[in-house]
């Protein structure tokens, strides 16, 4: 008799195991847990508050790191990165393809091309820009200039390379500091704020 009680109860605890697993919980919700349309807003409200608060404390950084130390190995070839020149606020995109004192690069097409030539006013140029360089979701201190010279490997119509320089690289030829590049990386460094007022 007490073995077959024993038996039935275990029974039941396996059948309640096995239903408990198989039906979610909880199969009926409680009013209490039922928020009213004031408690929906309130809530709502909230989770938009603490949603703002990760969103307006989220800020970019301008990095600004040697060349020879860091970027060089950083900025790899054959890398397409975004490149947003701060005067004009406009962006294109280029690929480094050499370069050792700085780095080598050109657009990566025919449309970048034309806007990388109209922040320079339509005509190619010399002169010294200071941009922003994205690489990997950072965004890099730098100095471009915008008249294409020596070889290309893309045909993208710019029918040479540019060269975009971070801080202490150096020229090719001479192998020296370019004051004027460096100071277009140091106001790049020193515009965060702008940076941050772009992506927004």
């Amino acid at each position: 008799m007490n073995s077959k009680i024993v038996s039935y109860l275990l029974l039941v605890v396996v059948l309640t195991f096995c239903i408990a697993s198989i039906i979610p919980y909880p199969n009926f919700v409680s009013d209490s847990y039922i928020l009213t349309s004031d408690q929906e807003k309130i809530n709502d409200k909230y989770e938009g508050e603490e949603h703002n608060v990760i969103e307006e404390n989220k800020d970019v950084d301008v990095l600004s790191y040697d060349w020879f130390e860091f970027m060089d190995e950083h900025f790899t070839k054959y890398v397409t990165v975004r490149v947003i020149d701060i005067w004009s606020e406009t962006e294109y995109y280029v690929q480094r393809f050499g370069g050792y004192n700085h780095a080598d690069v050109q657009t990566i097409d025919e449309h970048n091309t034309q806007i990388f030539k109209q922040i320079y006013g339509g005509e190619w140029s010399w002169a010294r820009r200071p941009v922003w360089v994205e690489i990997d979701g950072q965004f890099f201190a730098g100095s471009t200039n915008g008249m294409p010279h020596g070889f290309s490997i893309l045909d993208n119509g710019e029918g040479g390379h540019t060269c975009i320089h971070f801080l202490n690289s150096k020229t090719h030829g001479t192998k020296r500091v370019d004051e004027a590049h460096q100071e277009c990386v140091k106001i790049a460094q020193e515009s965060k704020a702008l940076l941050n007022e772009y992506l927004a």
